[in-house]
């Protein structure tokens, strides 16, 4: 028979049965955790085991001897709080349940999309700095102010700068010998009677304008002018050195483009011009010609603007442009006869009208410094409409007009 270890007693002087203990076998490892936890404590008092019983990890002796390494218990698997009938539904239904869950996420997502699309739209320096603004005006001068004097003329841009407009929007050609001059059409039939371009002749060759000239945007309206001389972009910069002025770029002419570029910083104008045209790649060059000229936006930019703005995605977008320049629609019902015109094409100024003229988007572009023009307005309801869906400044051919309904707007 094997002798027995002394226990604690012998070392106080105390004699007890040389009787072995039994050790039980470790139970098997997928056995409960309160098995597992009994095994350990048996094989602890077998002595020599140096494994640990925690409150948060159930521990397992190798073998049942006292050589045991700890181990963590699996995690638990997460209590199922759904119901017995959802559980069941799930089960006979796992298409339309994994559908419900996508759509449950979709949904949120969508929704903190939207969210956040209308806080930057309310709210677009969030994400975007300001753009500075040099100048601002209510007040521009279509071509000098058509309905008053001859369009594009020296006359009528003095006219409009002594009335007080904050801004002269014009018209600039290149003729054959590269000067820039200030004319609306290339073709000088309507605005000379002679059937000529400019860019075929030289300056000193150009016609003059007639006597009397059709009012673009009134209908069966003409003015008349003793001034019809057509003249130079630098007559106008030296002429009005303070004054802001629009600028025109009729025709895709590198050229022309150039020499504008040099005119503007011959007379240190780059903080009080701004150039562009409806088409986009005249905008363009002109971007890349001189950037420091701030441009406006092409008729394909508007579009796009348009089109992210109804999508929400017009808040998370830069925009290079500084001058939201764009037409009022609904003005052509006015200058065409409506019995002449079919539903379909009424239908289609309509409509134009409800997706340009969105008080929105205009309260955006001015929170991020781009100032909106809206042209060209020639009646008191129509200055009025504009200023209440919040354009920055109106364009129009009467400039004494918008100036007394500016001065009774404002009281």
């Amino acid at each position: 028979m094997a002798k027995a270890r002394p226990g604690p007693s012998s070392r106080r002087g105390g004699e007890l049965p040389l009787t072995p203990r039994t050790v039980r076998p470790a139970p098997t490892p997928h056995r409960a955790g309160g098995v597992r936890l009994r095994a350990a404590a048996l094989c602890c008092r077998a002595g020599g085991c140096a494994c640990a019983v925690g409150a948060r990890e159930q521990v397992r002796c190798a073998a049942g001897t006292g050589g045991g390494r700890a181990g963590p218990e699996p995690p638990p698997r997460p209590r199922d709080r759904r119901s017995g009938a959802e559980r069941a539904w799930r089960r006979s239904h796992p298409r339309l349940a994994d559908m419900s869950t996508a759509a449950y996420y979709l949904l949120s997502t969508l929704g903190g999309y939207l969210v956040t699309s209308f806080l930057l739209l309310k709210y677009p320096t969030l994400l975007h700095q300001r753009k500075k603004q040099r100048f601002l005006s209510k007040h521009i001068s279509h071509r000098g102010g058509a309905g008053e004097n001859l369009e594009n003329t020296m006359a009528a841009f003095q006219h409009a700068v002594t009335i007080g407009t904050d801004m002269l929007e014009l018209d600039c050609h290149i003729t054959k010998d590269e000067q820039v001059v200030v004319s609306h059409d290339e073709n000088l039939k309507r605005s000379t009677g002679v059937n000529v371009n400019i860019s075929d002749l030289k300056y000193c060759e150009l016609p003059p304008y007639l006597c009397k000239l059709d009012v673009t945007f009134q209908k069966a309206c003409q003015c008349e002018g003793k001034d019809n001389r057509i003249p130079l972009l630098k007559e106008v910069f030296e002429a009005f050195p303070n004054t802001p002025i629009n600028i025109d770029i009729k025709v895709n002419n590198s050229v022309l483009i150039k020499k504008v570029s040099e005119l503007v910083k011959q007379y240190r104008r780059e903080h009080i011009t701004v150039w562009g045209n409806a088409n986009y790649e005249i905008v363009g060059k002109c971007y890349k010609e001189n950037s420091d000229i701030p441009i406006l936006f092409s008729v394909q930019r508007v579009l796009l603007i348009l089109g992210l703005f109804f999508t929400g995605l017009l808040p998370f977008v830069p925009i290079r442009e500084q001058f939201f320049e764009i037409p009022m629609p609904s003005i052509i019902l006015k200058l065409k006869e409506p019995h002449k015109m079919s539903k379909s094409q009424k239908f289609l100024i309509w409509l134009s009208d409800i997706l340009l003229m969105r008080k929105a988007l205009f309260d955006h572009l001015t929170a991020r410094g781009i100032q909106v023009y809206i042209w060209v307005l020639n009646e008191e309801q129509e200055y009025k409409r504009a200023f209440d869906l919040g354009a920055t400044g109106v364009m129009t051919d009467y400039p004494t007009k918008l100036k007394n309904f500016l001065h009774s707007f404002s009281a």
